[in-house]
């Protein structure tokens, strides 16, 4: 609304370019509020959940993989602050970019499981997806698919996928819009996934329409990353709906203390569709 007050012209003409979108976008937002009014979902993290990972399929830890995410990690946060933009907790608007946590399991799952079709919601910097890219890259082989609904705001247009750069247009493809309208078309369309990322709207509704719908579509030794679960409920009730699978909650290391979470950092979730064994 205070963009719309302060850009009257140009914010009404975005709404009405595509009033489909913009009423998904209301509607989600609102049960989102709603949802914050409930108790938080009490998850414990996993202590040792990297190694608990690396375990379940079948890889030894320690793993050279996770010097290599240190490394990257490194270097996309300085090419961020090269273009001058402030990596981390409410760095684009008021989300959070990739922390380095999240970031070294979706790589470890990258270059470990091998995938060929990745398919992730939110987008924000990019520095989650330039770690999908980088990986895939070095694994010579797999593609990302990214949906994205960017903010109303046109300033935070240009800094989407930032960390991305270039080099990576032969593995990536930018879809604009929200999930709930471009996830469903572009899982008929790749038949099968292999690995995907929640990291758009986190609300309870959000995300159980995001898992339930990529589940069936997910390779059998396939993977699911949910960033940022407590926030709402909704890892802990999909997991309730598929039990004997291997699942951890991890602790999330932002590059500053986040304020807004109960432990100040945050926490994300892996699901893998494999038990141990299949792998």
């Amino acid at each position: 609304m205070r963009y719309l007050l302060k850009h009257p012209v140009t914010g009404v003409a975005d709404l009405l370019a595509d009033p489909i979108e913009t009423w998904t976008t209301i509607s989600d937002a609102h049960t989102a509020e709603r949802e914050r009014r409930r108790p938080q979902c009490p998850y414990e993290p996993n202590l040792g959940w990297e190694q608990q990972l690396h375990d379940a399929l079948g890889v030894s830890w320690p793993c050279d993989e996770t010097r290599e995410s240190s490394a990257l990690w490194h270097q996309v946060i300085s090419e961020l602050e090269a273009k001058g933009i402030r990596a981390g907790p409410e760095s684009f608007q008021w989300w959070n970019d990739g922390d380095a946590g999240l970031v070294r399991a979706i790589w470890c799952l990258t270059r470990h499981l091998r995938p060929r079709n990745v398919v992730e919601t939110g987008v924000a910097h990019g520095v989650t997806s330039r770690f999908i890219l980088e990986a895939l890259k070095r694994n010579g082989d797999g593609y990302l698919w990214s949906i994205d609904l960017p903010p109303l705001e046109r300033f935070w247009h240009q800094q989407i996928g930032a960390a991305v750069g270039d080099g990576y247009s032969d593995r990536w493809t930018y879809i604009k819009g929200s999930s709930r309208r471009r996830l469903p078309g572009l899982l008929h369309d790749l038949g099968q996934i292999d690995l995907f990322i929640h990291d758009s709207l986190h609300s309870e509704r959000n995300v159980r329409f995001e898992l339930d719908r990529t589940w069936p579509a997910l390779g059998p030794k396939g993977a699911l990353v949910v960033d940022d679960i407590d926030a709402n409920w909704g890892f802990r009730s999909f997991t309730q709906t598929v039990p004997g699978r291997v699942s951890l909650i991890c602790t999330a290391e932002p590059l500053r203390p986040d304020l807004r979470r109960f432990n100040k950092k945050g926490l994300f979730g892996i699901i893998l569709k494999a038990s141990t064994a299949q792998f």
